[in-house]
């Protein structure tokens, strides 16, 4: 594979890998959902 392969691979990679890593910290760090019903 040439210079400009990687360079694309490597971007395409990367920017899933960011992604992936963004939503997995916000959907992590959410603040627990109250419980709306208190007789359950």
């Amino acid at each position: 594979m040439n210079t400009y392969g990687w360079i694309v691979m490597t971007a395409s990679v990367g920017s899933v890998v960011t992604l992936l890593t963004y939503c997995l910290y916000r959907v992590l760090t959410m603040p627990p959902v109250p419980d709306d019903d208190p007789e359950t």
